[in-house]
């Protein structure tokens, strides 16, 4: 497993979600962590693919508005969104 390999000491956790969203089962679990551990900032970082061209946009899908909303309305944890550009391949 390439996690363990990296190995940057924070655990790897997997949330399953019966309808293939991830909104629900992500707010639920910070809601979770918040609970467990009072007093802790949570922050919550959202991986995303910036396409080079404004047209390819319209191809990607719009988890991480979807996530970064759903955390936001329902949970106080700071949300980071890591757009990583995708270049040109020749």
């Amino acid at each position: 497993m390439d996690w363990a390999l990296w190995n940057p000491g924070i655990p790897l956790e997997q949330l399953d979600s019966a309808r293939r969203t991830p909104r629900h089962p992500i707010a639920e679990f910070v809601r979770e962590l918040t609970f467990a551990h009072p007093g802790t900032r949570i922050t919550v970082l959202i991986p995303e693919v910036e396409p080079a061209h404004l047209w390819q946009r319209v191809l990607q899908n719009q988890r991480g508005a979807v996530v970064d909303h759903s955390v936001r309305r329902d949970t106080d944890a700071a949300i980071c969104r890591l757009r990583l550009r995708i270049s040109d391949l020749p």
